[in-house]
């Protein structure tokens, strides 16, 4: 037997659901490193979350859909990166080449924070279905594309897309769980996430040499459909009340218009700077000082605004929230890095084709994967998490600064080494700082501050990248300008390399000369991995004043009847 929920119970308002449960009795908890006792509700809502009374089945489809809705939206982030070449040839496009990942970085980067208002406003399932269609009519665009600009234009709509399929899959697993079940339910999801990372170039590769580049885009459609008929027809969540234009008046468009105008300028700069324009010119100079500009106006809008704003200025005076989201961005620099630039080194220094390149991600990558799941597990076991977070961020840092002695002549038991290392830091707390966002916030903005977390990562990562890309890039061009002034006549080949990699074994160099060239690129890459340990380390410092608040369980999912 189904527990029925009340047709009008607002999701963004859960005291419909809420006042049938017992509220929790008042607790003390000591800080982990001995600290002072505090009341959990001095930091936490006075309103405790109750999950939606859901079956076994049924919150068992639910989840498996979740799971694939996560896997789409982390393929389709590095799916495209094997497949660029064949793409590029295609359209003789080169020089656009590198906007069919960008544009899907910036629409999925921008757009997240409106999603967990927009949930709020208009309700989870309705929001997670919009967001499936819009996903499906970019890959749709992107797989049937007969020119690059066509294919950038559906890279963009399914970032549109894609940003709403991450933002809600956490958001409706914190609208099913107790916050006790839930550290298991997210470190499955994070390992869902790894695999994709690591499965993604793989099948991009595969799918441009044994078929068509254009089944990077397609393999979306059954997939997506898929979902979206378990959505519709099994995922049942309370609806918001208020007619479509009292929830429309609620929408803070402006705020979220003047985010995402930031955030495209921030991202644009950075990408561009050092690259296809000098960090020097006025068009990187004005995107950046506006960007900033503009990030200030939209504090400003979130802490006057009439609307439900899309950022809530009070969720910062939580301690744990305001440390895990800043810490987050930080986190995203370092997590990401290795991801774009350790492929890099085994193309030039092994001469790795691109699916054995990423393949190479593998020990980084499952160790996630693998204490991701784990360490869920033993959060729902014990109930404790800041030691786990403190521990697994400081060996992140260590894994990070070891990647300092990437260089040729080291041994594959060390490569192996340090990226399980880092992956292993990582699982611990990639999915937990999640949970502590989660359990600090209050329950009317659960869904904000999730979506928060996950901006923060994202953005943290994409500007990461970006910034790596200008100090490789800044790091490179010189040192190679240099080895074309003693030899002339390998310049095409010298200089191509910044673009293909593998023109370093394919263009008939001498020995010496190839050697030289792949010290450069060490050398360079040296320094992107120096400057990707900081970042880490503020990451570490960030958890150390975390405190821990006790996991609350409400709700026992064997209590509801088939």
């Amino acid at each position: 037997m189904e527990v029925s929920l009340p047709k009008d119970a607002d999701i963004g308002d859960t005291s419909t659901i809420n006042s049938q449960a017992k509220p929790a009795s008042p607790s003390t908890n000591t800080n982990d490193n001995g600290g002072e006792e505090e009341k959990a509700s001095e930091i936490k809502s006075t309103q405790p979350h109750t999950p939606i009374p859901m079956s076994k089945t049924r919150r068992l489809i639910v989840f498996v859909s979740l799971a694939l809705t996560m896997l789409l939206a982390s393929l389709d982030l590095t799916i495209v990166t094997t497949a660029i070449p064949k793409i590029s040839q295609e359209f003789s496009a080169l020089s656009e080449a590198t906007w069919i990942a960008t544009a899907y970085m910036l629409t999925t980067t921008a757009l997240q924070p409106l999603y967990g208002r927009l949930s709020d406003t208009f309700g989870r399932v309705p929001s997670l279905i919009v967001s499936i269609l819009v996903f499906i009519a970019g890959s749709a665009v992107c797989g049937w594309a007969q020119s690059m600009g066509v294919l950038i234009f559906g890279r963009a709509l399914q970032g549109v897309g894609g940003a709403g399929l991450v933002a809600l899959v956490f958001i409706i697993i914190s609208d099913v769980t107790s916050e006790e079940e839930r550290p298991a339910y997210s470190g499955v999801l994070g390992a869902v996430w790894s695999i994709a990372s690591v499965i993604g170039p793989v099948l991009g590769g595969v799918f441009s040499d044994k078929a068509s580049w254009r089944w990077a885009f397609l393999i979306n459609l059954p997939i997506s459909g898929v979902v979206l008929l378990i959505v519709v027809f099994f995922l049942r969540l309370p609806q918001p009340q208020g007619s479509f234009w009292e929830k429309i008046k609620r929408v803070d468009f402006l705020g979220s218009a003047v985010l995402i105008g930031a955030v495209v300028m921030l991202l644009l700069a950075l990408t561009w700077g050092g690259k296809d324009f000098p960090w020097s010119s006025a068009r990187v100079i004005c995107l950046l000082i506006f960007g900033i500009i503009m990030l200030g106006v939209f504090l400003l809008i979130e802490w006057k605004t009439s609307a439900d704003p899309t950022v809530p200025i009070p969720l910062f005076r939580i301690r744990n929230v305001s440390l895990s989201v800043l810490g987050q961005f930080f986190m995203g620099v370092g997590m990401f890095c290795p991801m774009f630039f350790i492929p890099i080194w085994y193309t030039i220094v092994k001469n790795s084709g691109s699916i054995t390149a990423g393949l190479h991600l593998l020990p980084y990558l499952l160790s996630i994967s693998l204490v991701s799941v784990a360490s869920g597990f033993l959060v729902v076991r014990t109930g404790r998490y800041r030691g786990l977070v403190i521990f697994g961020t400081a060996i992140f840092v260590v894994g990070t600064g070891l990647m300092v002695l990437f260089d040729e002549e080291i041994s594959s038991g060390k490569q192996i080494g340090f990226m399980f290392l880092m992956g292993f830091g990582l699982g611990l707390n990639i999915q937990i700082l999640l949970i502590v966002v989660q359990t600090a916030a209050p329950t009317e903005e659960m869904a904000s501050a999730t979506t928060l977390f996950l901006f923060m990562r994202i953005l943290g990562s994409s500007i990461g990248v970006a910034a790596m890309q200008s100090i490789f890039q800044n790091s490179l061009l010189p040192k190679l300008t240099r080895l074309v002034a003693e030899h002339p006549e390998f310049t095409a080949a010298i200089m191509g390399s910044v673009n293909d990699q593998s023109l370093i074994y394919k263009s008939g160099i001498p020995l010496d000369t190839r050697n030289e060239l792949v010290h450069i690129y060490v050398l360079a890459l040296k320094k992107v991995f120096i400057a990707t340990v900081p970042f880490a380390g503020v990451a570490f410092l960030l958890t150390l004043p975390l405190k821990h608040v006790p996991l609350r369980a409400n709700f026992k999912p064997g209590a509801v009847g088939e």
